[in-house]
């Protein structure tokens, strides 16, 4: 059986596209969803790695946090040192600003800010020899979950 072959041509008319400048907080957004792909990706596995896996997830809480405060473009005030990546003082400050999520952060988001926030054990570990990672259920479920509400929020 041979395969037909198209002989004629076609012209389509699409509507205009445009993309959003790269600034926030589409990308910081963009970086939450992407990221949040390898999330699950790490948690699925039949033993899930547990530091990649919390600090991947740690990474993509903050930038959604970070995309819906910094809604205005402006993200200035997110680079000083007491927000800067303190996922419990950004989560208040979005919950103060609108961002409808529980007033208290999720068990396993304190867990994080504390290995996230300086003096940074998940990157680097000085002091310590043994750390405690959030369990991938419910942490990977409840950041999708709450990657969508940021996403539906800045729509």
């Amino acid at each position: 059986m041979t395969s037909p072959t198209i002989t004629d041509s076609v012209s389509l008319t699409l509507p205009q596209i445009s993309i959003a400048e790269a600034k926030p907080p589409e990308t910081y957004l963009g970086i939450a969803h992407h990221m949040l792909l390898g999330v699950k990706i790490l948690a699925s596995a039949s033993l899930p790695p547990s530091l990649p896996l919390a600090m991947l997830s740690a990474h993509v809480l903050e930038c959604a946090l970070k995309a819906y405060l910094s809604r205005s473009g402006d993200d200035s005030r997110l680079m000083k040192k007491n927000l800067r990546h303190n996922l419990n003082a950004l989560w208040s400050l979005a919950n103060a600003e609108g961002l409808k999520i529980p007033s208290q952060p999720y068990p396993w988001v304190e867990i994080l800010s504390h290995l996230h926030d300086s003096p940074y054990y998940l990157r680097y570990s000085t002091g310590v020899h043994c750390l405690q990672t959030p369990a991938p259920q419910p942490m990977v479920a409840e950041l999708e979950n709450f990657v969508t509400i940021v996403r539906t929020q800045l729509s």
